[in-house]
């Protein structure tokens, strides 16, 4: 059995990643979509009629989903042809105003579950087979008010990049997606409107199905990152020549 499994499939861009699955691999002999909110993952599924999807409403902030998911892989032994790690959380605000927990979180959700699910996947992953990490341009540069977050996409980006390299041998294809501005729930439904008040709802917001194909494409091809958008493109490099202290002095999220 060949299938694909993509995290965070309940709203977003992961709903819009399932849908570009669904679209551009019409081999898959199922879709494994995983996100907290059964009721969502059953709507969606049901609106993309002629394909087979698995039901997974796992928090994968909680350990247990993965000794599931171990469980449930031993025992249907699949092909795992695609894996999205798109399950994310972000809290901005400053650091003395944002709840340990919710901080933890962030590091949980943004940083060890793409961790952990690269691990529990990876024996059923052959050559030609794609993973993609959604990280983020909040992790090119330490920002203000959103110390926490940016340091789990930093932390993602290294991770995947690390990974591309250490898997390219075995001929499996590793992205990292780091996209700027979307109408998501992270964006439009987050605990704090500080995004909105700041340059951050100035910037330009990504079409998503276009940056859901072209990452396919892209990872296929074997690219290490793509960040959509030239705008973004030219702030990854910004980052990379501008010392942190002398940009993060401009940033304020």
């Amino acid at each position: 059995m060949e299938i694909a499994i993509v995290t965070g499939a309940s709203s977003g861009l992961g709903r819009e990643y399932v849908r570009a699955v669904a679209d551009k691999l019409p081999n898959l002999d199922e879709i494994w979509i995983v996100a907290r909110r059964k009721e969502r993952l059953i709507e969606l599924a049901q609106s993309i009629p002629g394909r087979r999807f698995r039901i997974l409403p796992y928090d994968l902030t909680d350990p247990d989903s993965f000794r599931k998911l171990h469980g449930l892989l031993a025992r249907e032994k699949p092909h795992v042809h695609l894996l999205i790690n798109d399950a994310g959380y972000l809290c901005n605000g400053p650091l003395t105003e944002v709840p340990i927990e919710k901080q933890r979180q962030m590091v949980a959700l943004n940083a060890v579950a793409p961790m952990a699910l690269v691990n529990t996947v990876l024996p059923y992953v052959h050559r030609g087979d794609t993973m993609i990490n959604v990280s983020s341009v909040g992790g090119f540069s330490p920002s203000p008010n959103m110390v926490v977050y940016g340091a789990t996409k930093s932390f993602l980006s290294f991770y995947t990049k690390g990974l591309h390299a250490e898997l390219r041998h075995r001929g499996i294809h590793v992205l990292a997606l780091e996209p700027g501005n979307m109408h998501t729930a992270l964006y439009n439904g987050g605990d704090s409107d500080n995004d909105k008040k700041s340059i951050v709802g100035l910037l330009p917001f990504l079409d998503l199905p276009q940056v859901t194909r072209r990452s396919l494409t892209f990872a296929q091809w074997g690219w290490m990152v793509y960040t959509p958008r030239m705008f973004y493109k030219a702030y990854r490099v910004l980052a990379a020549l501008v010392p942190d202290a002398v940009l993060s002095y401009f940033i304020q999220v």
